[in-house]
């Protein structure tokens, strides 16, 4: 496990490089070097990638066991929808000057959580866990991305906002105005915070299964339970204001950026305010 930690240290310094990289390329409105923030964000995910295999091997059972663990594993999902988006299009690239910031200090945090393994007992073995662990993961890095495209929305729309005259302001925003338009932002925030309620919806009932499995009872209101409920309700009003009540645009987006918080809370707050049931296999603060 030795050269495992050492990787994921050598995962992070490469993380904080490409965020260096990113956040000279978007203050100096240059596309060339968000590519290659990119590309350094890419190293690092190889890196990463290698890192969890070995530990994967190591410890004989996939990365979604701990708090170390769980967070690792979303921000390494985190990077790879980063590079999926800005192969997409290119013009995205921006994206990373928001996710890598991020995704470096969620990793920071989780390098200093305990480490070490967690026991495979026939609770933890349960496939419902780790079905209910891949839904959680891919709901939080489409809720994540949408609220950083939500991010970039109210920034270009902040920019080309009318001056005191009544005039529109002439602001050159350079890399924001090769991002698509604004409608297909605003489509492509509300897709993604569709997508992320769903898969979050999945995670909830299978959680619920397997807690059945494990503890006897589908619903016990256990700190995480609750705020994994709290989460689900304020991403359900969300989708709500848009569909009956036309939100739309900057209203949209900023549901889309002020929903983010809770989530992160629920994900990282939770197991380390609360003494949960869940610590069995989240493993924090032992």
């Amino acid at each position: 496990m030795v050269s495992a930690s050492w990787l994921m240290w050598v995962v992070v310094a490469l993380y904080a490089l490409a965020t260096i990289v990113f956040v000279l390329g978007a203050v100096f409105g240059k596309q060339k070097i968000l590519l290659a923030g990119c590309a350094v964000a890419g190293v690092g995910l190889v890196v990463q990638t290698v890192a969890i295999a070995m530990r994967w091997i190591a410890e004989g059972h996939g990365p979604y066991l701990g708090f170390y663990e769980s967070v690792s594993s979303f921000v390494w999902l985190s990077v790879v929808a980063l590079l999926c988006v800005v192969l997409y299009r290119r013009s995205l690239s921006i994206v990373g000057a928001i996710v890598l910031p991020l995704a470096l200090l969620l990793l920071g945090a989780a390098m200093f959580a305990p480490k070490s393994p967690t026991e495979i007992t026939p609770t933890l073995a349960s496939i419902w866990l780790i079905i209910h662990v891949i839904f959680a993961q891919f709901s939080y890095t489409a809720l994540f991305v949408s609220f950083v495209i939500g991010v970039l929305y109210l920034i270009r729309e902040r920019r080309s906002r009318p001056g005191s005259d009544g005039e529109a302001t002439e602001r050159k925003s350079g890399l924001l105005d090769k991002l698509p338009k604004q409608a297909v932002l605003d489509n492509l925030i509300f897709k993604l915070v569709a997508v992320g309620f769903i898969l979050w919806t999945i995670m909830i009932v299978t959680g619920a299964i397997w807690a059945n499995q494990a503890w006897g009872r589908y619903w016990g209101w256990d700190a995480i339970e609750t705020w994994s409920l709290i989460t689900w309700l304020v991403y359900a009003v969300v989708l709500h204001l848009r569909l009956t009540m036309g939100f739309r645009g900057r209203k949209f987006a900023w549901c889309a950026v002020i929903a983010m918080p809770i989530m992160l809370f629920s994900l990282i707050g939770v197991p380390i305010l609360y003494n949960s049931i869940h610590s069995a296999y989240l493993n924090f603060g032992k």
